[in-house]
């Protein structure tokens, strides 16, 4: 892995440590994208540039110039990498959410292959859809991983949430979608999820595809029944979920289809 932080205009190697009065070290007050780059080009970057702004000024952090290229620049030219941009707060009084001395730093990896598949269990902590955090890529990530820890020592890969009012969510590190009947469907952002670039880019090729793709309230009984269950994220695009709870589903032909279209076959 290699590490680098934003310094005068551009990125240098990461050397001396976080600031410890950092407010993204200290309470959690950043934000961060995780972005797919193949063969030296950033993919989707123009969705995780707008997200990545929009969140940062929901948390009053300036976003500097010129970030999205200077990644492409440090970017191996073959091979998928995993391109981890994370903008937190520097010091500044705990009352107020303002821009300034903001700590960028960058990772970049090994993003590997997506697996053919992934099993998961039910979160027992529900998901707050009227928190302020609802929609961001916040760094303070412990409920997450958390969620994670429970479904490892489960026996399965991740943790499907269901938000306060018992409507799905989504995973731990995905969005969720399930067929039913031929039609796709995945928790609108109102249910607590993330709005995340897969899960646009998969809504616009499955209605371009001519799938039916819809945005609606979803119960535990829906996924349960399910035809098909897949989650989407940005480095590991279409994955089925093919096992819930111990019991098997289907990777059937819709989500095959759009793991194909998705990957560009």
């Amino acid at each position: 892995m290699q590490g680098f932080i934003w310094r005068d205009g551009g990125f240098c190697e990461a050397g001396e440590g976080v600031p410890l009065d950092s407010r993204g070290f200290t309470h959690g007050l950043g934000i961060f994208e995780t972005i797919l780059a193949v063969d030296g080009r950033l993919v989707a970057s123009e969705q995780h540039f707008k997200r990545l702004e929009t969140s940062c000024g929901r948390l009053g952090l300036l976003l500097q110039e010129g970030l999205f290229p200077a990644i492409e620049a440090l970017l191996g030219r073959k091979g998928r990498q995993r391109v981890r941009l994370q903008v937190s707060a520097g010091p500044g009084p705990l009352s107020q959410l303002d821009g300034g001395g903001e700590i960028v730093t960058l990772q970049i990896s090994d993003a590997g292959e997506a697996p053919a598949s992934v099993s998961a269990v039910w979160s027992p902590w529900p998901r707050n859809e009227r928190s302020p955090l609802v929609g961001l890529k916040s760094v303070n990530y412990a409920e997450n991983l958390m969620a994670l820890d429970h479904a490892r020592r489960s026996g399965a890969a991740t943790a499907l949430f269901l938000n306060s009012r018992r409507e799905v969510c989504e995973a731990a590190t995905a969005n969720l979608f399930i067929v039913s009947r031929g039609v796709i469907k995945t928790p609108p952002l109102d249910s607590g999820c993330l709005p995340g670039t897969a899960r646009g880019q998969v809504i616009e090729l499955a209605r371009m595809v001519g799938v039916e793709a819809e945005e609606c309230a979803l119960s535990l009984d829906d996924v349960e029944f399910a035809d098909e269950v897949f989650l989407t994220s940005a480095i590991q695009g279409v994955v089925p979920l093919t096992e819930l709870e111990g019991r098997s589903i289907e990777a059937g032909r819709v989500t095959r289809s759009l793991r194909d279209v998705f990957n560009g076959k």
